[in-house]
């Protein structure tokens, strides 16, 4: 089953962890809609706009397996709401900003031209438009404002 043109149901469910502890990770009829809507909304025009194959480092999260990871109990990833995507560059990184609507983007540690995944968000009537730097700072996640 396909949430989008270039996104699979099972690419979205996909998690090397949960098939190492044997946790299921299967969305509901609820998270699949949300999970289309963040594919349909922010990562087609992405893939759109750099014309080649972007790896899903993870979408949808179960409660088990966020915890297991030490996702945050809020996580959008758990509602099918976000996803994070194998890409890198800055210089993507501020189109996005200007160009997809979404709820949160976070640039997810790295260097300062290169990050080492985007994190994005998509929920429907109610995005923010937030956007983050994740950083590492005394060995703890710290989200700071980005700035281009």
């Amino acid at each position: 089953m396909n949430l989008s043109h270039h996104v699979t149901r099972a690419e979205f469910e996909y998690s090397p962890t949960a098939m190492k502890h044997g946790i299921s990770n299967k969305m509901n009829a609820e998270q699949i809609e949300k999970a289309k809507l963040v594919c349909a909304n922010c990562f087609e025009p992405i893939r759109a706009y750099i014309k080649k194959p972007i790896k899903v480092n993870s979408g949808f999260r179960s409660l088990l397996l966020n915890k297991k990871i030490g996702g945050s109990k809020t996580s959008q990833h758990l509602k099918g709401e976000a996803m994070d995507l194998d890409l890198h560059d800055r210089k993507l990184f501020n189109w996005i900003i200007d160009n997809v609507d979404f709820d949160q983007l976070i640039y997810e540690f790295g260097t300062d031209t290169q990050a080492d995944w985007f994190h994005i968000s998509y929920s429907q009537g109610k995005n923010r438009k937030q956007v983050l730097r994740a950083v590492k700072r005394a060995g703890k996640t710290v989200y700071t404002p980005y700035s281009k």
